[in-house]
């Protein structure tokens, strides 16, 4: 009920955000970028219109300047379809009338400023311009005028005058037109922007939404089967796939590590508690008043209490060295003095046995990644087995030796060795080699498995070579720390940790 309240009540998709953002972003852009086009395309309209006009103008007073008389007033007035009679000026008006637009007006005067002759009617007053298009403000309205005295090329005598005037209808309607245009375009732009920001959010986000799905998917009974699919991009997705495939694969090795531990425990506990059980049953009947029964109950009793007790603890350190790299990660430890001491404390507890040690590594100081405890329990737990499985030579040899990357640590003892099938599961949970003497040799099984995690979890291996009969070689290796700022730093935090 609660997962689907909230997944009733969740909150907008990321995807939809991103999609707003980029829509929002991309739009005002857009806007803006043709916002600064749209000026320029007016500004180069403006000037295109009026440069064509300036054309049209200049080419008439080119034309009108090849005549070599002034143009003759005449009593006629003047009007579209009322053309002057004067043969002089025939071939001038005939040429303007072929120029003439809606959008011109072009008015002809005589030597003396009379007005010969105009394309159209209107009332704008004759001003005086340069022969340049001019913007002019005329009863409210824009125009562009032009106004030059016209002389003949070769005399410089003035035969008359040519006004334009360009009524900017024209023009407006163009830029009306091409206004149109520009909001067409912005809102093409704007549909595409959007659908291309959610195409794009979609497409950038689909790693993410793919990773939500799968983690929505996940329970405890399927946690081994569900991993992210391996992207083709090298990029930060493809990263936070791996990142999260690996917190997978830490998630199920703990949750299947919990179940082993419980079921593991709830196996070895189950004949220690129901030995005491036993005892404690045959003293409520009847041991109670026999005190020798009852002493071997309580005796008994005690000892699988004890072996109970052992047992957790081995439990719970298997439990944990599958975290020590995390744990322990500011840990290090200098290998050669650690097997150093931890074989000299083998050598004075076992008087009856021959240890001997041999190392090229004695002066030098090479460390190693790990916790200085966690190293001394894997060599106790290897010399702990060495000393039980060896009756009959009791000889036992430790070496350490260092290559380039690596350091190794052998311990070799001459005992009753193992089978093939031995070697294969030795470092399994609760597996003994010699079950018949289980309860003379005491151990639980633990402690191979043990140090195998201890040795992996600090990116080392653990291996054995044996023979039946002829005894056992245990070989560890791990990585050699090579970078002296990283061990002095070590060094520091330690000593830190240790004044505190």
């Amino acid at each position: 009920m609660n997962t689907t309240n909230q997944k009733s009540h969740r909150p907008i998709s990321l995807k939809w955000k991103w999609s707003f953002v980029i829509s929002v972003v991309t739009i005002l852009i857009a806007f803006i970028s043709l916002s600064r086009f749209k000026v320029v395309i007016d500004r180069a309209a403006h000037q295109a219109v009026e440069s064509h006009f300036q054309v049209i103008y200049d080419e008439a007073c080119n034309f009108l300047s090849e005549f070599d008389h002034p143009f003759v007033k005449e009593k006629t007035i003047l009007s579209p379809g009322n053309q002057p009679k004067h043969p002089n000026n025939e071939l001038a008006i005939q040429y303007l009338q072929a120029i003439d637009s809606e959008s011109i007006n072009l008015r002809l005067f005589n030597d003396l400023n009379q007005l010969i002759y105009m394309t159209r009617n209107n009332t704008i007053p004759s001003i005086n311009h340069s022969g340049i298009l001019t913007n002019t403000h005329v009863k409210g309205e824009d125009y562009f005028v032009a106004f030059q005295p016209i002389y003949h090329k070769e005399s410089d005598i003035k035969i008359g005058s040519l006004q334009m005037i360009v009524k900017p209808q024209g023009m407006i309607q163009f830029l009306m037109a091409l206004q149109r245009y520009y909001y067409l375009i912005l809102g093409i732009t704007c549909v595409a922007f959007i659908l291309m920001a959610i195409i794009l959010s979609h497409r950038f986000l689909k790693p993410l939404t793919s990773l939500n799905s799968e983690l929505d998917a996940i329970e405890e009974e399927n946690l081994s089967q569900i991993r992210m699919m391996r992207l083709s991009s090298k990029d930060e997705w493809s990263e936070l796939n791996i990142h999260v495939n690996s917190l997978l694969d830490k998630l199920d090795k703990y949750v299947t590590g919990q179940k082993q531990f419980v079921e593991d425990v709830s196996h070895e506990l189950r004949t220690p508690v129901a030995i005491v059980q036993g005892h404690l049953k045959l003293l409520d009947r009847w041991g109670k008043e026999d005190p020798e029964i009852l002493e071997e109950s309580i005796a008994s009793a005690l000892q699988e209490i004890s072996r109970m007790q052992h047992l957790v603890q081995e439990m719970l350190d298997l439990s944990r060295a599958d975290n020590v790299n995390i744990d322990y990660k500011d840990e290090i430890t200098e290998i050669y003095s650690t097997t150093e001491q931890v074989f000299n404390n083998f050598k004075l507890i076992h008087e009856d046995f021959d240890f001997y040690m041999d190392s090229d590594m004695e002066g030098q100081d090479v460390y190693v990644q790990a916790f200085r405890n966690h190293i001394e329990q894997v060599l106790i737990i290897l010399l702990d087995n060495a000393v039980k499985y060896s009756k009959d030579r009791k000889e036992i040899h430790v070496s350490v030796s260092k290559s380039v990357t690596q350091v190794e640590i052998t311990v070799q003892d001459f005992g009753e060795g193992m089978t093939e099938k031995d070697k294969e599961r030795v470092f399994s949970r609760f597996y003994r080699v010699d079950k018949s003497r289980v309860r003379e040799k005491g151990g639980n099984g633990l402690g191979l498995s043990i140090a195998q995690q201890l040795i992996r979890g600090y990116k080392g291996d653990i291996r054995v070579e044996s023979v039946f009969g002829n005894g056992s070689i245990f070989y560890i290796t791990l990585p050699i720390m090579t970078d002296s700022r990283q061990i002095y730093r070590r060094k520091q935090i330690a000593e830190r940790r240790n004044i505190k």
